[in-house]
């Protein structure tokens, strides 16, 4: 697959061409939309029942959403790695949604202290929704639409900030935080209804097939027209097939499936080398978060143990920025536009621009590659650091909103290009595992960020301006550090590195291996055939998916 930047017409493509990907998409909408109602409404049950201590009682809603990310990783990632996502993707909603519709009696019992328990286990459910959404993209979409997907996710998510939270606050002051609380249950309903495609659909790859198909097949590779073969009508159906994802699988796949998918990993392999990546496929010693440290710990992973802390460091560049936009909301020459509640709304719709806008950009000039994805990412640092700059060196409300846009659109293209990467370069058997981990870094990060944000303007009297060019010069240090990391691997990946190392897993191994699809176990036999003369690769074998 040759380098190609994203075009415009990818974004629609990616939506309007697979209907799976759409109802996963459009589950997300919803509920990151239902999300903005509780949000705003436990706001206001906070304030009502607990005046004197708001702050306290904010920061403990807040620890509650996050904490359960923190407590179940190791099991969160495997069960996004053993388990049909489809399936639990829908069984979350469904418990969420339940735990929404039991909000109310916080508000009916004029109880503060039941809001905590019951937040805490809807995100101990909302726990292993993320590591299992985030595996299963590479599973519905296309390998080079990736990073489009994540793009979707980041305008997904603006939508949803700039019309649901609008929405739910005109519903709070209306009537109530009691029809919030519901109007999210709803939300979760309705998205598990749109995750019943995946989680139900069986692809047609997954049926049995006839005598005369397996017939077919083992003809194919006897004769060295095999689908990883070059030249052949089966390697030609193969190369196309390897550019359209596999569906998400059933609980359960028959193993005599497999013999139509001869060569389709050998060819999805060979793509990923083509993209400078490499999947893995063997099983990483231990289980839960012990599987995924293990794999990390690998010297030929390393670079996947690197790639998990891009937005662990981007976090602690970002994390201030919550708490440096409500000092300057509340400084009285930032208030141009109006009051503390306009600047700070003001604020936030540059941070949406920026969220928008950066990406699109990012991806309009990046071809499709993780050598070129991570110069975007050492890039996107370097914006981070000029946003910051500039909000030092701001005067009135005019220079932090431009600021805002620059600092949103390097954090954004940060997220989306590491994700791509991660992606692209993990196998299904650890993608899960990886995912959690890399968020609770990500978690530990930002919570760090923003506390030592808190401590600088409060503690230890420091002024915006000082503690602006502070993080400016903690992302200049980031952007210098992953632009090495790039110029490094910079020849990892074409065609001497991560190539030859596909080329090896395609055809060396005699034995058994496990082998994940979409979560579940199946033996799989590698098979070696002789290398027949003047056939090159496509006499090497394939292997049984």
């Amino acid at each position: 697959m040759s380098p190609r930047v994203t075009s415009w017409r990818d974004y629609p493509a990616c939506l309007c061409n697979n209907w799976t990907y759409f109802c996963i998409w459009l589950a997300d909408c919803v509920i990151k939309g239902g999300n903005w109602f509780t949000f705003i409404s436990a706001y206001s049950v906070i304030a009502q029942l607990r005046p004197n201590d708001a702050a306290t009682h904010t920061a403990l809603f807040l620890i509650c959403r996050r904490l359960p990310y923190l407590l179940l990783f190791p099991v969160t990632g495997l069960a996004a790695d053993r388990l049909n996502r489809g399936a639990l993707l829908v069984a979350v909603c469904l418990v969420e949604g339940a735990v929404s519709f039991t909000l109310p009696l916080v508000q009916q019992r004029q109880d503060i202290w039941l809001l905590y328990p019951l937040v805490f286990c809807q995100y101990c459910a909302q726990a292993f929704y993320d590591p299992a959404r985030t595996a299963t993209l590479p599973s519905v979409v296309p390998r080079r639409l990736l990073h489009v997907s994540g793009t979707l996710d980041f305008l997904g998510y603006s939508l949803m900030a700039f019309t649901a939270a609008s929405a739910a606050g005109r519903t709070a002051a209306l009537y109530g935080p009691i029809v919030c609380f519901r109007v999210e249950g709803v939300a979760f309903g309705l998205a598990a209804l749109l995750l019943l495609r995946p989680a139900l659909h069986v692809p047609s790859s997954t049926k049995k097939p006839t005598a005369a198909e397996r017939r077919r097949a083992v003809a194919a590779m006897s004769s060295g027209a095999g689908p990883a073969g070059s030249g052949g009508r089966k390697g030609e159906e193969a190369g196309a097939d390897a550019d359209r994802p596999p569906e998400l699988q059933p609980l359960l796949v028959d193993e005599a499936a497999d013999e139509v998918l001869l060569g389709l990993a050998a060819s999805r392999r060979a793509e990923s080398a083509s993209l400078g990546l490499q999947e893995e496929e063997e099983e990483p010693t231990g289980c839960g978060g012990c599987g995924a440290l293990a794999y990390l710990s690998q010297r030929r992973n390393w670079d996947v143990a690197m790639t998990v802390w891009v937005k662990a460091t981007g976090a602690m560049v970002w994390g201030a920025a919550d708490v440096l936009n409500g000092r300057f909301s509340a400084q009285s020459c930032m208030q141009s536009l109006g009051g503390p509640d306009q600047t700070l709304g003001f604020i936030l719709a540059a941070v949406g621009a920026g969220c928008v806008v950066g990406p699109l950009f990012a991806n309009a000039i990046t071809p499709g590659v993780a050598r070129c994805w991570r110069i975007s990412i050492a890039a996107s640092f370097g914006l981070l650091a000029a946003g910051y700059a500039v909000m030092a060196a701001a005067t009135n409300i005019f220079w932090i909103l431009p600021a805002s846009s620059i600092r949103t659109a390097g954090s954004t293209t940060i997220y989306i290009h590491s994700f791509a990467i991660l992606q692209h370069r993990l196998h299904e058997g650890i993608r899960g595992r990886v995912f959690a981990v890399e968020f609770v870094l990500f978690t530990l990060s930002e919570a760090s960020s923003s506390l030592a944000a808190g401590w600088a303007l409060d503690g230890l009297g420091w002024s915006t301006h000082r503690l602006s060019t502070t993080i400016a010069c903690v992302a200049a240090g980031f952007m210098a550090m992953w632009g090495l990391q790039a110029w490094l691997m910079w020849d990892w990946g074409r065609g001497g590195g991560a190539a030859e190392e596909h080329s090896d897993h395609a055809s060396v191994s005699h034995s058994p291996r496990r082998h994940h699809t979409a979560g579940v176990h199946s033996d799989v036999a590698v098979l070696k055939e002789p290398a027949a003369a003047g056939n090159g690769a496509a006499g090497q074998g394939a292997s049984r998916v």
